[in-house]
């Protein structure tokens, strides 16, 4: 998209602002899981969407490669679930399904209601997608929209520290009922909590790696090493992020999420990992590195590290009790695939359909799998679900590659933030519903289309 001309530069920079709203309100209006509260995120971003088909319409985009695959296959086997069963007189569905749809008009999801609200979302997400493709055209934006999460990551962090420390369980005015010596910032899950800072962290690690890089050849070319290294304009940002990718972590360890922790050292490894394959030294990665770690643990250790390592302790004891934890509804969750493998029950609906094959936890509801993988494959079917993380999957290995080639520079660093992001939700999806939490699922798509652009 050109954007030479002043109304055009004026319309990019009301859909950057929206945007920004947009993400900032999903995720302080308790991570958006109050409908009424994230249908105003809904609302800003589908105004954003006829914006910029407006301008589309006034000057073609003919510069943006938008991919359209996968996202209208996806939509396409939603709208397939919720169509009247009538439509489709050869197919045929069990007499569970008939039980839970009456006498209304059949449909391939078993809970209509429940796949027209979530294909709502995933509207959402895919006009998200390519919100952000056009508006990061522009690099200053992109900046802009990186230091937007990253801030508001920081926001969250210190918001849940204050919750652990002081006791003061609220967010804003609403009284905590659940995890109150937790850090869980404006999130009721402490694990949800855990998967938004998770995302943020790699991009505060990647754009330090980057700022150490050039401090370490900015010293290296002068011989008063000393007081070039006071001197150089890199020394304050970099001690800056460092400074808050230690509370950024300091925080998750405190949200007590043992998932979440795994899947923040375990994107921090890859990241640092890869940054090996750059023109960074083992140096300058092992220097940030330490110091990172270093600070964490003083904090940790500082604070008191019982009640997080408590939270390891009793893992064994969970699940050794029978029937009653994350393995068992997996297994049964595994039933439901069986008995729907191709299509699915329908997207949002396993709160109804697990209903059919429960043998743990009968006398509560049991809303999600606590495996992303497991719930979206018994949703929409093994195509559905291999199209979902397939499409991930690939735009994380192109995203690989492409940062192994790249020069060092910030979209370079952003990238490298990017794939530690995915890295870490998708580790932490292995058993817990991140990507049903719709300010996470927004900010990871905003993550996957910034990793697609710079691979």
């Amino acid at each position: 998209m050109s954007c030479g001309s002043p109304v055009r530069r004026f319309e990019l920079r009301i859909v950057e602002a929206g945007l920004s709203i947009a993400i900032w309100n999903a995720v302080l209006a308790f991570g958006g899981t109050s409908p009424p509260f994230f249908l105003l995120t809904q609302i800003i971003i589908f105004g954003l969407g006829v914006l910029l088909l407006t301008a589309s319409l006034r000057a073609p985009l003919t510069a943006i490669h938008f991919p359209l695959f996968a996202p209208l296959s996806l939509i396409a086997l939603v709208l397939l679930q919720i169509l009247p069963f009538g439509a489709f007189p050869r197919l045929r569905v069990g007499s569970f399904r008939h039980t839970l749809v009456g006498d209304t008009g059949y449909s391939l999801s078993v809970a209509p209601y429940q796949t027209v609200s979530h294909l709502l979302l995933l509207v959402t997400y895919v006009t998200v997608f390519h919100v952000v493709l056009i508006v990061c055209e522009d690099r200053n934006a992109k900046k802009r929209l990186v230091y937007s999460l990253i801030t508001l990551g920081a926001f969250e962090a210190f918001y849940g520290l204050v919750q652990y420390l002081t006791g003061w369980q609220q967010i804003f005015a609403y009284v905590k009922k659940y995890y109150l010596e937790d850090a869980t910032g404006t999130y009721i899950n402490r694990n949800h909590f855990a998967g938004l800072l998770e995302m943020v962290l790699p991009f505060t690690i990647a754009l330090g790696l980057r700022l150490a890089g050039k401090l370490r050849r900015a010293v290296q070319s002068t011989e008063a090493k000393a007081r070039s290294l006071l001197s150089a304009t890199e020394l304050l940002p970099l001690v800056c992020l460092l400074f808050l990718a230690v509370v950024i972590f300091t925080a998750l360890v405190f949200s007590r999420s043992r998932m979440g922790i795994l899947s923040a050292i375990a994107s921090l490894i890859a990241v640092l990992a890869l940054a090996g394959s750059s023109s960074l030294s083992k140096r300058t990665r092992a220097v940030v590195a330490a110091l990172f770690f270093l600070g964490v643990i003083g904090i940790v250790v500082w604070l008191g590290s019982d009640p997080v390592i408590t939270r390891f302790e009793i893992l064994g004891q969970e699940y050794t009790q029978t029937g009653q934890n994350r393995i068992s509804i997996w297994r049964d969750t595994l039933k439901l695939i069986h008995q729907y493998p191709l299509l699915g029950t329908g997207l949002g609906t396993f709160s109804v359909a697990y209903t059919s094959v429960q043998t743990t936890f009968l006398n509560s509801l049991v809303d999600h799998a606590h495996c992303d993988y497991l719930e979206v494959a018994s949703e929409l079917g093994l195509p559905g679900g291999i199209l979902v993380f397939g499409s991930i999957f690939w735009i994380l290995a192109r995203a690989v590659r492409r940062y192994r080639k790249a020069e060092d520079r910030f979209d370079t660093a952003v990238c490298l933030g990017c794939i530690g992001s995915i890295i870490a939700i998708l580790v932490h999806s292995l058993a817990d519903f991140n990507l049903y939490i719709p300010a996470n699922a927004l900010v990871f798509t905003v993550t996957l289309t910034l990793a697609w652009m710079g691979s």
